[in-house]
């Protein structure tokens, strides 16, 4: 029962690690896009783009992982 917990919980965290991942993604999705919109093409508009995409690659390994765990919860019993 000890191993079903922790299972649980470890994706409840995974859940909470996806969401504030999302939200990062949003607000500087939403900087990026008001430095392009004004013509503003400064360093600070290159870095944001970075960190915008090691966010989704970072959102998608949590996924793949969510997606693990959870098929790994059948085999708990």
């Amino acid at each position: 029962m000890a191993d079903l917990d922790r299972a649980k919980d470890f994706i409840n965290n995974i859940r909470l690690y996806m969401t504030m991942s999302l939200a990062l993604i949003i607000s500087l999705g939403s900087g990026v896009l008001k430095l392009y919109t004004d013509e503003n093409f400064t360093y600070i508009f290159f870095i944001g783009n970075i960190l915008l995409l090691l966010l989704l690659f970072i959102f998608l390994f949590l996924a793949k992982k969510l997606h693990q765990k959870t098929d790994e919860l059948k085999d708990i019993k």
